[in-house]
């Protein structure tokens, strides 16, 4: 059988306390990490971090890892704590993404490879075009759709009305 975890609990984090942070939790992931140290903190000596973990539908090795956060930093940590890395940093600095900002700002680029060719003769930067569609909207910057140059706007729009049915 399980014993329970022995942990360290500061004096606010009483039972009553910790089921009312939980319950007024609204991210779900840190709220399941409160449910967790509300049952381990439960006045008949708490559940065994094993049957938390089965309660909660989690490995018990998060419980574990919950469990460490709480004795290094408290609840602060617990709830702190997010999910994944920081990423991969840009190539671009924030200077050089203001440039980029400006320079679409002012109509420059008409294509995604025009920008693609721009960033690699001004700063020598080469993105390939998966990246570049994701860095274009995170930055603000919205292209164009691209128009046929012998495009007729009349002719266009009499089309759309004419076969705007259903069949």
């Amino acid at each position: 059988m399980a014993r329970p975890a022995v942990i360290p609990w500061a004096e606010a984090d009483t039972v009553e306390a910790l089921h009312q942070r939980y319950l007024a939790e609204a991210d779900g992931v840190v709220r399941t990490r409160l449910h967790a140290l509300w049952l381990l903190r439960q006045p008949q000596a708490g559940w065994p971090p094993t049957t938390v973990a089965a309660a909660l539908g989690v490995q018990r090795s998060s419980v574990q890892r919950w469990l460490k956060w709480y004795r290094e930093g408290g609840l602060a940590m617990v709830c702190g704590r997010r999910k994944g890395g920081v990423g991969k940093p840009s190539y671009l600095t924030p200077a050089q993404q203001e440039q980029l900002v400006t320079a679409a700002a002012t109509g420059r680029f008409a294509t995604a490879q025009a920008v693609r060719d721009w960033l690699e003769a001004e700063f020598g930067v080469v993105y390939t075009r998966d990246s570049l569609y994701t860095l274009l909207p995170r930055l603000g910057i919205r292209l164009k759709r691209p128009r046929h140059t012998k495009a007729d706007p009349q002719s266009q729009a009499t089309w759309k009305k004419e076969s705007s049915g259903n069949g």
